[in-house]
Formats: structure tokens, C-alpha cells, sequence
């Protein structure tokens, strides 16, 4: 692990004011999509790949290095890019799949900060301030957590270390993967001003350019330019870019709250439009969404239900639950099959299912006052426990519902 620090000479009132300043750390991992495809298929490690959906004019989401070293770039039509390199392989981003590794990402740095801040596509921010007491100086907590990281998920990040989050995004950024960037407090604007303007974060091509005809292409000359020239061409976001160049960053690492919630997805084993089988394969999904459903004693209060097209195009739709629905598959189902049928608009073949129960709570009902009225539902609660305790004792797919294996 090597170290690249920038610090100027600092006085003794700047090195005790540097005390009280805070520890950020930007953990961002390249390509990262890209780096969870070749997880699952390390042939593809040293072949051009891209993330798209088939047709040649669906847009390239991700690429590895491979495809960037022939300039492929996130953006571009999948048509262009197989035109640019002959050879190029590509797979279809399964974001389910890469929400689910940012969250273990997230969790993986929990122990060493309850302040964790997801910012997606594999890069996380983490305030270690105060810290030191626990796990010692910051440079060498932020390389622990990076090796185990690379331990836990087989994932190489870039490591930043600031007192805020703007210049620790930066400082990773210019890093190798595995190296840590770590920029001293007070020695924010000395480290920013030799690098391009495109380093900043929210300076985009568009941007980049407009100050390329005012000839600033350093963060160091965006730095020094007078506001009110800038103002003419940028109004209001002329003072949020001196302010970034200047290494000005006060925002806070917001840790994110993860909700509970039972999520099942299902890639079927092939494209399938016949509406029978698709009913087939989405009651398989609550049977096994009501197992967990019951086993932690929870009632879902929300429903997101998502479809996958073979062409690529996905549709999702959320719907509240009645407060008074029951755990059982059956009950359960009736729930989600009006949610399916108003999102089957489409004669195209379904390739993936995704089902999600949130707001979960404990489930409470009042007593009928007349017994007979809750016949029905005591009758499907009985049943549904009697395939419960079955399948606790022989397995799960020792029995299913008649009409729907």
C-alpha cells in the first residue's frame, strides 16, 4: 500500500486547528458495474466489455478497462461502440444485482463508522472523525478498510482522505486502485489548483468547455477568476464552482438508513409471454417471499413489483397493502395479481420478475366480534400453517399449490 501525502509547511496555530478539523474518506471503485460482471465471469477480465441492453441503439452503461483502453465511454450508442471495436463483448447490467453489492459495500465499512454515506456506482463516503482512539491515526484506518474490502468482496477501491468530501472525491480520483490519496488540513487549495478542471466533481464536459473559451484549464486559474466575469456566463452556479475550486466543501456524510424488506427476483429460464406460466413463476416468488414473510413474523405494508422485458425495457409499479391482508401465500398473491396484469401491457416475452414487500410491522388484527365471519380467513391461516410446519420439517419443496408448480 503506498501513500501519496500533500502537505505544505503548517504553523502551530494551523496544526492545532487541524485537530478539530473532520476525517473524510472517499472509497470509490472503477469501472464498477464492470467489476461485478467479471466477479461472476472472470473470462471476461481481459476482453472488451460493455453493460447494454441488446439493440444497436440502447446505450452503453458501464465498461471495463479493456474497452476504455479503445475509448469506449458510458453514454455511447452499443451500434457505435461495436463499430469502434470489433471484438467487444457485451452483457446486460442486472442493477438489482450491483443495488445489492452497494449495500454490502456499505455494510462492510459500518463497523469502523456509523457514518456511511452510499453515493452509488461503488463509491462510499465514511467520517472517521474521532476514530483515532479505536482504531488509530485515519491513513491507516482508511487502508485497512480498503483490504478488507478486497477480502470480504474481491473489489479494489481508490482511497481519499480529506476534511471533507469534495477534496477526498478528488484525491481518490486521481489514485490507482489500492492507493491512497491523502490530502493534510489547510493544503486543500495547494493540492487542487495544478489539476484540470474536469477533476472537479459536477464539471462536465459542457462546463469544461465554457471555461476552456475563457482559456482556464487548471482548478487553480477557475479558482482565481473574479465572480463577477464568471456570473456572466454561469448566473447562479458561478459561486458553487469558485467554491469547489477553492476546496470549500461544509456538507455532511449522511448515513443512510436501510429499511427492512424481503425482496425476491427470478430470471426465468427463458423468455416467456404466456400469461398462465408467468402466473406460475410470480406465485413461486410469494410462496417463497411469504416463507420469510412469516418465519420473522412481519406483515407488509407496500408492494414493488417489477418486470424485464426481453427487449431490454423494464416496468415497475408500487402499491400500498391493506392493513388487514393476511401472511398467506394465496391472500398474498391475490394482492400482487392485479399489480402484475396492469403492468402486462406489453406482447413482448418477459425475461425477469423482481417482487418487494416493505414497510414491514408486526401483524395485528382485531377479533371478530362473530366468529363466522373470519371463517375464510381462519380456514387459510390453519392451511398455511399446517404447509408451514411441513415444510419446517421435510423442506421446502416437499409440497406446492395445485395449478401453480
Amino acid at each position: 500500500m503506498t501513500f501519496t501525502i500533500h502537505s505544505p509547511i503548517i504553523s502551530t496555530k494551523r496544526s492545532e486547528r487541524s485537530k478539530m478539523s473532520r476525517n473524510i474518506v472517499h472509497m470509490q471503485i472503477p469501472d464498477f458495474y464492470a467489476a461485478l460482471e467479471e466477479l461472476r465471469r472472470p473470462e471476461l477480465k481481459r476482453l472488451p466489455l460493455v453493460l447494454a441492453r441488446a439493440g444497436e441503439r440502447s446505450v452503453v452503461q458501464g465498461v471495463n478497462a479493456p474497452a476504455r483502453k479503445e475509448g469506449l465511454r458510458e453514454g455511447m450508442a452499443l451500434g457505435r461502440a461495436r463499430r469502434m471495436c470489433r471484438r467487444l463483448h457485451t452483457v446486460e447490467a442486472d442493477f438489482y444485482h450491483y443495488r445489492e453489492k452497494q449495500l454490502e459495500m456499505a455494510r462492510c465499512f459500518g463497523g469502523c463508522s456509523p457514518l456511511v454515506e452510499s453515493s452509488g456506482q461503488g463509491s462510499c463516503f465514511i467520517d472517521i472523525t474521532g476514530t483515532r482512539g479505536l482504531f488509530g491515526p485515519g491513513p491507516d484506518l482508511a487502508c485497512r478498510m480498503e483490504r478488507e474490502l478486497a477480502e470480504k468482496m474481491g473489489l479494489r477501491a481508490r482511497i481519499g482522505l480529506a476534511a471533507n468530501k469534495l477534496v477526498s472525491q478528488v484525491a481518490a480520483h486521481c489514485m490507482e486502485p489500492g492507493k491512497l490519496g491523502c490530502i493534510f488540513p489547510g493544503s486543500e487549495e495547494s493540492f487542487l489548483w495544478p489539476l484540470p478542471v474536469e477533476f472537479l466533481p459536477g464539471v462536465g464536459g459542457v462546463t469544461a468547455a465554457k471555461l476552456a473559451g475563457f482559456n482556464i484549464l487548471r482548478t487553480g486559474q477557475l479558482a482565481c477568476f473574479p465572480l463577477e466575469v464568471l456570473g456572466a456566463v454561469f448566473g447562479k452556479n458561478a459561486e458553487r464552482l469558485l467554491k469547489i475550486a477553492r476546496g470549500v466543501d461544509t456538507s455532511p456524510v449522511f448515513a443512510a438508513r436501510e429499511l427492512p424488506k424481503v425482496s425476491v427476483a427470478k430470471i426465468l429460464e427463458r423468455d416467456e409471454i404466456d400469461p398462465g406460466r408467468l402466473e406460475s413463476a410470480l406465485f413461486e416468488q410469494v410462496e417463497e417471499a411469504g416463507w420469510d414473510l412469516r418465519r420473522h413474523n412481519r406483515r407488509p405494508g407496500s408492494l414493488r413489483l417489477e418486470i424485464r422485458y426481453a427487449d431490454g425495457m423494464s416496468v415497475e409499479t408500487k402499491k400500498r397493502l391493506p392493513s388487514w391482508s393476511i401472511q398467506a401465500d394465496r391472500a398474498l398473491f391475490q394482492s400482487v395479481l392485479p399489480a402484475f396484469y396492469k403492468l402486462l401491457r406489453r406482447r413482448v416475452a418477459v425475461r425477469r420478475l423482481v417482487i418487494e414487500f416493505s414497510d414491514l410491522a408486526m401483524p395485528s388484527a382485531q377479533l371478530p366480534l362473530f366468529t363466522w365471519k373470519d371463517a375464510k380467513g381462519s380456514k387459510e391461516r390453519d392451511l398455511q400453517k399446517a404447509l408451514d410446519s411441513m415444510r419446517m420439517k421435510f423442506g421446502k419443496k416437499i409440497i406446492s399449490w395445485a395449478g401453480r408448480a
